[in-house]
């Protein structure tokens, strides 16, 4: 049984085509095809069903599809009883966005291997929310609610988000008063799959709709709007430089949300590996030793 195809069925699955799950891979779609074709070959049945439109699943696939999960669990869980019997080692993957991966993750990871040398760490940046087993992933650092219940989620701290405009836009444009005058004009916002992620508020949720600039990376937002580029939605912590120095200015403070949290994810399981636990107990050392930020409220 080739279990690497069975994993990439579980991707593709998930993913609903076979030219998202080869990004989320990183696999050329020639790959996936042919190891899945190999693959229904082997069984004897027809998994998918492809057409130029769409992707489905035969009954075949249906069936087979939480069987093929439910080994990948297993598969995983025999791995994980046997480096919890000896000292960190193996490979740790772990997922994280860009802006928080380039920041403050990497000296924690660093110091991490410093620490428990035999361990090799495989850092992926990336806003989506990769599938835990397709990518065979230890960690993920997310924020905001989970979309899959068989993960478990460690809060390390909220951040506040707000709007910020360089002085120069609103002497052009004028203030910005209400979230309603924000569909008047171009905005800067971040994405995930090429999706636009809603600016969130205190009365609700807001999308953008007239879009200038379209980045993976809050920094990148930040410096477009101290270009003068137009109003971006973006942390307190990573626009502290900005507003410091007056390049940029916060509105539409009244309207700021609650703070959302930001959390250490791990797949929730009987048996924990080594390296899996150390990293954990790593993490929330640094951050417990991060001390106070503007925009960050961490836990008592």
């Amino acid at each position: 049984m080739d279990l690497q195809a069975l994993l990439w069925f579980v991707e593709i699955a998930h993913c609903g085509s076979f030219s998202e799950a080869a990004r989320r891979l990183v696999e050329p779609s020639s790959n996936l095809s042919r190891r899945i074709a190999k693959l229904e070959s082997d069984l004897g049945e027809r998994l998918l069903t492809r057409t130029t439109r769409a992707l489905s699943l035969t009954d075949a696939g249906r069936q087979l599809l939480p069987l093929a999960e439910q080994m990948l669990t297993d598969q995983q869980a025999v791995l994980d009883w046997r480096d919890s019997q000896q000292e960190p080692n193996g490979t740790l993957r772990v997922t994280a966005p860009g802006s928080f991966a380039r920041g403050p993750l990497t000296p924690w990871v660093i110091r991490y291997r410093q620490q428990f040398p035999s361990v090799q760490v495989e850092l992926i940046h990336s806003n989506d929310y990769l599938n835990f087993q397709a990518h065979r992933l230890d960690f993920a650092f997310r924020q905001g609610p989970l979309p899959d219940s068989t993960l478990h989620a460690k809060r390390l701290f909220s951040i506040h988000y707000g709007v910020f405009v360089s002085p120069g836009w609103l002497t052009k444009h004028g203030p910005v008063t209400e979230i309603a005058r924000l569909n008047a004009h171009q905005v800067i916002t971040t994405g995930a799959t090429s999706a636009v992620l809603p600016w969130w508020f205190r009365s609700g949720v807001w999308q953008p709709a007239q879009i200038s600039y379209l980045f993976d990376d809050f920094d990148q937002c930040l410096q477009a709007a101290a270009e003068g580029e137009g109003p971006t939605f973006a942390s307190h912590y990573q626009a502290q430089p900005w507003l410091a120095s007056g390049e940029l200015v916060e509105v539409l403070a009244e309207e700021r949300a609650d703070p959302i949290g930001f959390h250490l994810v791990y797949p929730t399981r009987t048996h924990r590996s080594r390296k899996s636990l150390s990293f954990q107990q790593h993490i929330e050392q640094e951050v417990r030793q991060f001390g106070p930020a503007e925009g960050l409220v961490l836990p008592e």
